[in-house]
């Protein structure tokens, strides 16, 4: 797919769970570290370690995927593609001239095994469209599975012709040189790719097989292979992507802030902060997005900023438990019990009669010196929950 071309936000995707997010995480930095090993043996020749460098990028996950790819992964996963290539059917039916439409179904009849179906949407489309480079490249990307080659190469040309960063026809195009044992041409078809795209492994892997290949057939081709932005760079470019999944999944959040302190770094959370940001210039009424706002800012240690994005949720939302909280916590941590007490009761008002919040009041009392209040307070605690030990403990040593 072209680097600049249009992208969508899928819906209904699963949380994922904090030791999951830690993995995909983990392997991200180990990926973007073999990645950039790989850059450096393949600039210095050293053609047979670089192939394994990159090989253990891609093996981590480190490669990018156009998005019809990845909408046909979905569907695949969804176990429904029949039923999504009837859907699709209809969206067409209904706009005939939109190509991205047309990309969908054809990858829908393709998850479905009706093959000729899909290669045959995919002409219709491009007799309408003959302008259109993803087209052109989506039917060469379908005609290679099909091992019609000479006429893959064919449409991955003409995609370059109209669009001559689509990177991916680079790539595709490279591979059909491969296959008629043309390395020089893939070679050079791979260095352009990979300039485009430097973080891209799988790109990387190839143009170190193709470097490889024209080696061993004598031929010397200096690589001049590019090294992917800085890291904090990288982070800034996805913020948009990512904050529009956290606009429209808040809780997306959890994940991060569930990771142990020692796991994920002051680094990840500044990340998370600005997409947070983001997501506010849009929604800036959006009473937990303040909410998540502030919790990531404790995280950081920026408690009075914490306070603030806190209270503007409540502000916006004088019911949301979890900030009346998360307020009355931030109010015990900085010494200011008056404070926590008015949050915390206002919490158990708007109905979070929790027994950790009962302790968390109970606390805030004994420290200003409320001894009644505090002992009320742990006992409706253990009322919720008579095995609550912290509870039972702290009541016992206001008896003693």
């Amino acid at each position: 797919m072209s680097d600049n071309a249009p992208t969508a936000v899928l819906t209904e995707q699963p949380v994922l769970e904090a030791d999951t997010l830690l993995e995909v995480i983990q392997r991200h930095f180990e990926a973007s570290r073999e990645v950039r090993r790989g850059i450096c043996l393949l600039n210095v020749g050293q053609h047979t370690q670089a192939v394994e460098a990159f090989s253990r990028a891609a093996e981590l996950g480190c490669v990018d995927r156009s998005l019809p790819s990845y909408l046909a992964a979905c569907y695949l996963a969804k176990g429904q593609p029949t039923d999504a290539a009837d859907t699709m059917a209809k969206a067409v039916d209904a706009h005939p001239s939109r190509a991205e439409l047309r990309i969908r179904q054809a990858l829908s009849q393709w998850a479905a095994g009706m093959r000729d179906e899909a290669i045959t949407t995919l002409r219709a489309a491009i007799s309408i469209n003959p302008e259109h480079a993803e087209l052109h490249f989506q039917l060469g990307t379908l005609l290679t599975l099909v091992e019609r080659y000479d006429e893959a190469e064919l449409r991955f040309t003409q995609a370059l012709n109209l669009d001559g960063d689509h990177t991916d026809s680079l790539v595709s195009l490279a591979m059909c040189c491969g296959v008629r044992n043309a390395p020089d041409e893939a070679f050079k078809l791979l260095q352009r790719a990979q300039s485009r795209r430097p973080y891209d492994a799988r790109i990387g892997l190839l143009l170190a097989q193709a470097a490889k290949a024209v080696s061993e057939q004598g031929e010397d081709h200096r690589v001049r292979a590019v090294m992917p932005e800085d890291e904090l760079e990288a982070d800034c470019r996805g913020v948009d992507e990512l904050s529009s999944v956290i606009q429209q999944d808040p809780g997306f959040v959890d994940a991060f802030l569930s990771l142990p302190s020692g796991m994920a770094g002051p680094r990840i959370f500044a990340m998370l902060l600005r997409t947070l940001e983001v997501a506010l210039e849009r929604q800036p009424e959006h009473a937990e997005l303040h909410f998540h706002c502030g919790r990531v800012l404790e995280r950081l240690g920026r408690h009075d900023e914490a306070i603030n994005r806190n209270e503007r949720a409540v502000k916006l939302d004088p019911r949301f438990t979890r900030a009346l909280i998360e307020l009355g916590r931030l109010y015990h941590r900085t010494d200011r019990n008056a404070d926590a007490a008015t949050r915390l009761e206002q919490a158990v008002a708007a109905g979070a009669e929790y027994p950790d919040v009962y302790f968390m009041l109970g606390n805030v009392y004994r420290q200003g010196g409320e001894v009644t209040r505090a002992r009320d307070a742990y006992e409706h605690a253990l009322d919720l929950n008579g095995s609550f030990a912290a509870a039972r403990n702290a009541l016992a040593a206001l008896s003693s």
